[in-house]
């Protein structure tokens, strides 16, 4: 009987380089014929030129995480070479464009906006109305709808928006894909005009809009308000994170549709092992009404009144989830009732811009219904969090986290999730980057603490060793120095080989602690002991040091 060779594996078919993907943009924008949707569409030439530039950087061995990305950009933000707001054209473009095409990606042109940036049913642009991407009978959304219609049509993968009064969310909403609106003052405004908030971000995926917003995030020394993260910043909510929603009596003004995309999201964020409570959110939505009120300068009161609510009701959770909108209304309505058509759109969203908190907002609708996207809230710098749980509702895996900051630290022990320490790491803002095995050469033995813990120990000399299994995590700078400064003896912070190399941090044990400790060494890894006891007993634990 001849055996067959097995068959070869499939030779990986290289992505398409950034030239490639301009030329089936345009195609695309030609096929879709939606001219309402730019203002300034670049020459093909001169994106090509662009994209051939990023191709070749590449080759010349560049590190370009967003090569072949390809960005549209609201009217009332600068891209160097093209006017804006029908002005002049730019020499310079905005920093949050220029970090992006400095990471590789081309810009295709610059989308339709309200140049005061205050329209949010986008009716009144005088370059025209845009209607929904996949409804043309039913607004798009915000003065930044043009941006959200050019990723949603498949046109480009990131559009870089101003967010007043919700323009960062409504769109995505409306239009089926993400919105980003991170804490105000993390991505510099240099180069936007008649932004009274901050920059904020469509993509067509989390986890892209996340990379980019990564790119974009830090002072440019030109913006007096860009400021860096906070050294003691959140990088994550742990397991079974705290979120807040509405109570029904707030729900009753949503369509079917939006109430079915929002009760789904609930339901998502429990079965991920969210602890979801009902509160109260009247004084916080209504807050929102101000943000085009004439009074609103004498009413600062109140408006910091609401911020110290909304503070002190997120410090009791990791994040509040609402819906983004209540329904989706025809353009023939805005047309005919302005103002309460943008009343109605921005009520889940404008008390975020008056408040200074961040948001994320994302699809979450049933194949059978319209676009509608549901919105996680935090607290400044705490945009992580958001992240995390919009990527519940995705099905995404960041694969890095959003802040810049932090210091990785592997534990063995009683701070692994499910153990009886691990709430400290939790409460620190850790973030759990998954597990990790040292290198040969480390023993663990029981430790008499309380709760039991082990002690890692390198070998020294001859004796038992072995490789172990840990949990890696990653804290901001200020929380990993408060973890170590509150570590209690033997325990102490030293570096770790891994088995491919690196020496990150770890929780170890002072050698002297362990000369009549009891070797667990043989177990490799710390619940594997305790399954052990749970099964066996205490009896035959292990040999002593």
């Amino acid at each position: 009987m001849t055996t067959l060779p097995p068959e070869p594996e499939p030779i990986p078919t290289p992505p398409p380089s950034s030239y490639q993907r301009v030329k089936a943009a345009y195609d695309r924008i030609t096929e879709v014929d939606r001219p309402d949707v730019w203002i300034t569409l670049r020459p093909l030439e001169d994106a090509l030129v662009d994209a051939k530039a990023v191709d070749e950087r590449l080759r010349a061995g560049a590190d370009l995480p967003l090569a072949g990305t390809l960005v549209a950009v609201a009217d009332v933000i600068d891209v160097a070479g093209l006017p804006t707001a029908g002005e002049d054209v730019c020499c310079v473009g905005a920093t949050s464009v220029s970090r992006l095409t400095a990471a590789g990606a081309v810009v295709v042109g610059k989308t339709n906006c309200d140049p005061f940036g205050s329209d949010l049913e986008d009716t009144h642009s005088p370059y025209g109305a845009v209607s929904a991407a996949l409804n043309t009978a039913r607004v798009s959304g915000s003065a930044s709808s043009g941006a959200a219609v050019a990723v949603a049509l498949g046109l480009v993968d990131l559009a870089v928006c101003v967010d007043d009064a919700g323009a960062g969310r409504v769109p995505a909403s409306l239009n089926g894909i993400v919105g980003m609106r991170p804490t105000p003052g993390l991505v510099p405004k240099t180069g936007v005009v008649a932004s009274r908030d901050s920059v904020a971000l469509f993509a067509r995926s989390l986890t892209l809009g996340q990379r980019a917003l990564g790119l974009m995030t830090g002072p440019d020394g030109v913006d007096p308000l860009a400021h860096d993260w906070p050294a003691d910043v959140r990088l994550g909510a742990g397991d079974r994170p705290r979120v807040a929603i509405p109570g029904s009596e707030t729900l009753t003004c949503l369509s079917l549709q939006s109430r079915s995309a929002f009760l789904g999201a609930v339901s998502a964020l429990r079965a991920s092992g969210a602890v979801v409570e009902t509160v109260e959110v009247a004084a916080l939505l209504s807050v929102g009404e101000l943000i085009h009120d004439d009074g609103f300068l004498a009413d600062r009161q109140r408006v910091a009144e609401a911020g110290m609510l909304a503070l002190r009701m997120l410090s009791e959770y990791d994040a509040l989830v609402l819906p983004t909108v209540a329904d989706h209304p025809e353009v023939a309505e805005a047309l005919s009732d302005p103002g309460g058509v943008a009343a109605r759109l921005e009520r889940f969203t404008a008390f975020v811009n008056l408040l200074g908190l961040a948001a994320v907002t994302v699809p979450s609708s049933p194949s059978d219904l319209g676009p509608y996207g549901v919105s996680v809230v935090v607290r400044p710098f705490d945009d992580q969090v958001a992240i995390d749980l919009a990527a519940v509702l995705t099905d995404e895996q960041a694969d890095f986290p959003y802040p810049a900051p932090g210091a990785d630290l592997v534990v063995f022990g009683a701070h692994l999730r499910g153990q009886p320490l691990n709430e400290q790491l939790v409460a620190a803002g850790a973030r759990f980057t998954g597990p990790v095995q040292t290198g040969e050469g480390y023993r663990m033995l029981l430790l008499p603490t309380e709760p039991p813990q082990p002690g890692v120990v390198p070998v020294s000399g001859s004796g038992e060793h072995t490789m172990l299994s840990g949990e890696r995590w990653r804290l901001s700078p200020a929380a990993l120095g408060a973890f170590a400064a509150a570590l209690p003896e033997p325990f102490v912070l030293g570096r770790i080989r891994l088995e491919n190399g690196e020496t990150p941090l770890a929780v170890l044990c002072d050698q002297a602690a362990t000369a009549t400790a009891t070797e667990l060494t043989r177990y490799q890894c710390w619940r594997a002991y305790l399954r052990f006891v749970s099964t066996a007993g205490p009896r035959d634990l292990g040999r002593p040091a």
